[in-house]
């Protein structure tokens, strides 16, 4: 069967799934009695999301195993960059996509009064991210054609009326208006945030893990602050990725691919920009950027590489320096390695969880705290390495 065979099956399966999503979804809108939103949380719609979230996953995950290994959409290992040694079937992503379509119209059709206008847009470009992801997974998009259509996808996002002319500020109690810059600044954090996800997926079970610590972080901070719609969001993430770590923790059956790791980047990047202020909506990027730095710092320092390399042609081209292959180098075996970035990131979120709670003039400090944390690993990691056999 040609690779594009195998692509134009696998995405009749995400527009079917889509469609039917749709048909739901707008029948239940259609119909839907206008209310108004009651006060405080909805704790039983939680647990319905989480939970309906983590058996869809549990489910669909060996189903979707098997149509990858029938299909042949599998990552063979290589010298290079994979770790693992033998075939690994993809998909696992799917699962994830699946579960959040069930979340969205969970939603719509018994708690009306959380739904809101801008679910079915992102229901929509998530779509087309998952099929751009499952096109890569088989064929292998190049990088620089990807990137492009993430940040086209976002900008078209914008354009629908996802966008916020202001930014919560982390030193005082007010905002700062971006007015115009606010087109910039929506793309590049969604798609910054999406790459960063993408790139921590290199190890079995640690993307999945980090973005499960991520959302309940979020999901801490957001009961704290009344943010309903970031708690239903997160909820459902925090199902899926957990019932998905039961397939994915080393020895992984199947992986998540870029199908799921930019899915879960993007619902991740494009939920944090659902927080409100005093009814004023705001991008507060502060407490997520401490809760994924992460995955975030190892990003940065991507790029930073991939700047060096340009000159030579070689910005899109990977590399075994990401964080988790530092670690690996070092002696660590892959669970290890996976369990102690768990810990690191599971300290930020705490962290980040202070950090929204503490009175604003205190902020700067929190944030100084974790700047220091996160350099004082890299420090640590550089000494190692270097003092450890063939580190110079």
């Amino acid at each position: 069967m040609t690779p594009m065979k195998r692509i134009a099956i696998l995405w009749t399966l995400v527009l079917g799934l889509f469609s039917l999503f749709s048909l739901v979804y707008w029948m239940a809108v259609t119909h839907a009695a206008p209310g108004k939103e009651p006060e405080g949380h909805p704790l039983g719609a939680y647990a319905i999301i989480g939970a309906g979230a983590f058996v869809i996953t549990f489910m669909l995950v060996p189903v979707f195993r098997r149509l990858a290994r029938a299909l042949d959409v599998v990552d063979h290992p290589d010298r290079d960059r994979k770790i693992h040694r033998q075939s690994v079937p993809y998909l696992g992503g799917l699962a994830f996509y699946a579960a959040f379509l069930g979340t969205l119209a969970y939603v719509a059709v018994a708690r009306p009064e959380y739904n809101r206008e801008l679910f079915y847009p992102m229901a929509l470009v998530g779509t087309i991210i998952v099929l751009m992801g499952i096109y890569d997974d088989v064929r292998d998009m190049r990088n620089s054609l990807k990137l492009t259509m993430e940040l086209g996808l976002i900008a078209f996002l914008y354009v629908w009326g996802f966008r916020t002319a202001e930014i919560a500020n982390p030193f005082t109690e007010g905002t700062v208006h971006v007015g115009w810059l606010a087109l910039f600044i929506t793309p590049l954090w969604i798609a910054g945030v999406m790459n960063a996800i993408n790139f921590s997926d290199g190890l079995d079970g640690l993307a999945a893990g980090l973005v499960f610590i991520c959302a309940a972080s979020v999901f801490a901070i957001g009961l704290m602050h009344k943010q309903v719609i970031s708690c239903l969001i997160m909820a459902g993430l925090m199902g899926t990725t957990l019932a998905f770590l039961r397939y994915n923790f080393h020895p992984a059956s199947i992986f998540m691919g870029d199908t799921g790791a930019l899915f879960l980047g993007f619902i991740l990047g494009t939920t944090t920009l659902f927080v409100r202020q005093k009814g004023v909506a705001a991008i507060a990027l502060s407490v997520p950027v401490v809760v994924m730095a992460v995955p975030i710092l190892d990003t940065v320092l991507s790029m930073l590489r991939r700047m060096r390399r340009a000159g030579i042609g070689g910005f899109f081209q990977a590399d075994r320096d990401h964080l988790h292959h530092r670690l690996l180098n070092l002696g660590l075996g892959q669970r290890k390695v996976v369990l102690s970035l768990y810990y690191i990131s599971a300290c930020m979120g705490l962290m980040a969880f202070i950090f929204s709670v503490t009175p604003a003039p205190y902020n700067f400090l929190i944030h100084v705290l974790a700047l220091l944390f996160i350099l004082f690993g890299i420090v640590v990691l550089k000494f190692i390495e270097d003092r450890s056999p063939g580190g110079g």
